[in-house]
């Protein structure tokens, strides 16, 4: 007898020819995508890679895939499976949101922190490694990237308290 509750999708299997970041989203219980396929068509080109054998190994819409169940709470909106050239998979996480005034920096701060208790859970905790691995290497894992004009300054209050959540100040491209 099955101990899953009857409305609850079963959980799919991942097979060894899958990335890390491929089983790791499905150990979470979502559904991951070939490439940056999970990522709107009008930001996909906005994220890249500055070493042309880099592999983006899988992605995942976390906005849409807790859209139903948290609809009023601040989601952060992609993860990406990243390897670069002669390193391990890591998984970098990019939030595309306006970034024209300082206020909106409080709401990806509440996306990050969203994103980061999502993370601390058991089901996360391969996409945890896999973040913790892009530490590792010097990466920034968290990445805000600005659907235009920037408004937000070097050295402002507003900038420290990103840095303090260990990101970068937003920019229009996503280079990892």
């Amino acid at each position: 007898m099955s101990t899953r509750h009857p409305r609850e999708k079963p959980k799919a299997t991942a097979s060894k020819n899958e990335s890390a970041f491929a089983q790791a989203v499905k150990a979470a219980g979502l559904t991951v995508e070939a490439g940056k396929g999970a990522v709107e068509s009008r930001y996909r080109g906005h994220v890249a890679s500055k070493l042309s054998n880099t592999q983006f190994t899988g992605s995942l819409n976390m906005d849409e895939a807790f859209r139903t169940a948290e609809g009023q709470t601040h989601r952060w909106d992609y993860g990406l499976g990243v390897r670069l050239p002669a390193k391990n998979e890591m998984a970098v996480w990019v939030e595309p949101h306006p970034a024209s005034s300082n206020g909106e920096v409080k709401v990806v701060l509440a996306k990050l922190d969203w994103l980061k208790s999502k993370l601390r859970l058991a089901a996360f905790e391969p996409l945890k490694v896999l973040t913790d691995e892009c530490v590792a290497q010097g990466v920034r894992p968290y990445r805000w990237m600005a659907s235009g004009h920037v408004g937000i300054r070097p050295g402002s209050r507003e900038a420290n308290l990103l840095a303090r959540a260990g990101m970068d100040l937003p920019s229009q491209q996503v280079v990892i």
